[in-house]
Formats: C-alpha cells, sequence, structure tokens
C-alpha cells in the first residue's frame, strides 16, 4: 500500500496513486472537514450507539474544523470500488426485467409525458435546455395538481445544468424553496451545497429537483394521487437529462423513483435503478438513495454523517466509472 502523508492539516499523495483513488482521498477529506464542524463527547457517544440521537446544527456552524476524521485506507477504497462494479450488474438485471415495471411511473398521468414519447428526447445542451424549459411552461399551464394549488408562492421545476451527469432529487418544495422558486434551499441547502463541493462539483454541474413542483399543503408529506397527478413532469426532466446516476434524497423520493415500499433506512446505500417509460428508448438509470439534507442537520452525527457520505462515494465512483 502507497503511504498517505500529511502536512500541516493537508494530504501529500504519491504522484503515482490512481488518479479515481486520489480524487475520492482528496474528497473524503473534504467532506470529513466539512460534515464534522467540531467533535464533542455527544458525537463520540453517538457514533458508539447503534441508535441516531438528535443533534440540530444550525447554519451559523458550517465553517470547517481543525480536526478532520481519519481516512478510508486505500485498501477499503478499493474495496468500495470493487463493490459498485458488482452492484452494476444488479442495475443491468434491473433493466431486464424491466417490460413490466417500465409501465408503473405513468399510471395516472401519461399523456402529459411528450419527450422521449411524442417527440425525440434532445441531444445537444442547447436542445436540452430549450425542453427543459418547455416542461416548466407546460407544467405551469397544465399539470393537475398545481394548477388546481393555491397555497404556493413559486413553482419550483428545478434548476441545474440540463447536461447534469448527476441529478438529485428531493420530496417537494418546503418554505424557503416556494419563497425564491428554487431548488434546496436554506440550512438544508447550504449543507447540500456542500456536499457537491466536496465531491468537485458545484451546483451549476448538477441538476436539483423535486417529485413535486409545489409546496403541498402545510408542507404535508404528498399522498399517492398528488405524486400521480405532478410526477410526470419529474419523468420527462430525467428523460430530457439522462444522467449517469440519480440521488434521490430522503424516502418519498426514493421509494417514487425505485417504485419501492422500504423505508430510507433500507434503500440508502444500496444501487437501484428508475426505469424509463415503455417506448422512449431509454436504458435505466442507476440510483444511488440517501438522507435528505435536513435530517442529516436533525441528527448530526459521527455515524449519520459517515453513512450519507459512503452514499455520496458510491456515487462518484459510479460517475468517474468508464
Amino acid at each position: 500500500m502507497r503511504s498517505v502523508t500529511f502536512t500541516n492539516g493537508e494530504h501529500v499523495l504519491s504522484p503515482s496513486i490512481n488518479s479515481k483513488l486520489r480524487s475520492l482521498i482528496l474528497a473524503d477529506q473534504a467532506m470529513g472537514l466539512t460534515m464534522a464542524p467540531k467533535f464533542s463527547p455527544r458525537d463520540v457517544e453517538a457514533s458508539s450507539s447503534p441508535a441516531i440521537s438528535s443533534v440540530s446544527m444550525p447554519a451559523e456552524n458550517f465553517s470547517p474544523a481543525h480536526v478532520a476524521p481519519p481516512l478510508a485506507s486505500l485498501a477499503q477504497e478499493r474495496v468500495n470500488a470493487e463493490n459498485v462494479r458488482a452492484d452494476s450488474s444488479h442495475v443491468h438485471a434491473t433493466g431486464a426485467k424491466a417490460s413490466v415495471v417500465n409501465a408503473i411511473p405513468l399510471a395516472a398521468n401519461s399523456s402529459a409525458v411528450q419527450w422521449g414519447l411524442t417527440r425525440a428526447l434532445p441531444e445537444t445542451l442547447q436542445e436540452r435546455t430549450a425542453a427543459l424549459n418547455e416542461i416548466r411552461t407546460r407544467h405551469d399551464a397544465a399539470c393537475p395538481l398545481c394548477c388546481s394549488a393555491s397555497n404556493y408562492t413559486h413553482t419550483v421545476l428545478g434548476e441545474g445544468s440540463a447536461n447534469a451527469e448527476l441529478v438529485f432529487v428531493g420530496e417537494a418544495p418546503g418554505d424557503n424553496e416556494d419563497a425564491v422558486g428554487k431548488s434546496f434551499q436554506g440550512d438544508s441547502g447550504a449543507k447540500l451545497d456542500e456536499m457537491i463541493k466536496a465531491m468537485g462539483l458545484c451546483r451549476e454541474q448538477v441538476f436539483l429537483t423535486n417529485v413535486l413542483k409545489t409546496r403541498p399543503q402545510q408542507n404535508q408529506t404528498p399522498t399517492q394521487d398528488q405524486v400521480d397527478q405532478c410526477a410526470s413532469f419529474l419523468t420527462e426532466q430525467l428523460l430530457v437529462i439522462r444522467p449517469k446516476v440519480i440521488v434521490p434524497m430522503g424516502g418519498p423520493a426514493a421509494k417514487q423513483l425505485l417504485r419501492q415500499d422500504e423505508g430510507i433506512s433500507l434503500l440508502r446505500g444500496k444501487w437501484g435503478a428508475w426505469l424509463p417509460p415503455r417506448g422512449c428508448n431509454v436504458a435505466p438509470i442507476p440510483v444511488m438513495p440517501t438522507f435528505h439534507p435536513a435530517y442529516l442537520l436533525r441528527n448530526y452525527t459521527l455515524e449519520t454523517r459517515a453513512l450519507m457520505w459512503s452514499d455520496m462515494k458510491l456515487a462518484m465512483t459510479k460517475l468517474t466509472a468508464k
């Protein structure tokens, strides 16, 4: 194993080290710093206990710490990479069984899907951007759920690159998102921005969106009927962008994309696949579920941080795979 040394908090890596492992190690330390603002007795107790305690982390404590948690060994990183390659076979196997399940996501509002079915999928960045703008306009004029609602300020269709290789999907806009019309705002948005930065990306390079495009009444969990009325627009966004990886954040988004009933604690950390509608000629897209940043901030322990960052590293490995 090649050695990794540290000088004044910065590590020096052998020039001959595998570039993929190098990027993962660098991101691991970056995330470790920002995900661990301080180490308190409560953190230590939480990391050694199977239960996840509720520790609130205010926005002003986002600044990096002076001490980073230990880095995973290069050997473990290699094991992680091998696990991802093994998981890929599961994604392909899931796609082979898509003939029946493929019809499910369109259920109640299939006539709303146009891109990929009645319209040829866009290829260039300009074409994809125009298609996303068209989806936004059509949603605001015709979504059965959102056009009949009156309790929101802005629709929140999503933001980021139309060529994004990585798409984050939440459940629905909250008060902060509704106020400005943008996805993932407030404290949870700031925390997600830190994660994205630690992955070597920025908000403008990924795409951020939600299953529902308007804030639910009193921020309640949407019913399946409400999801069915609005989710076809998310389907079209994914067909237009066609990312390498989708990361649903939180149980409701993961359940919708994977058509599963399990909770996020069982779904996270395991590769699944989003199955596009039948007839659109798009391959299944790998899905890596993880916690929502808001949950992370409510349960800000070493255990929760480690689990969420391990999910992000799995997504990164898929992005960098040839």
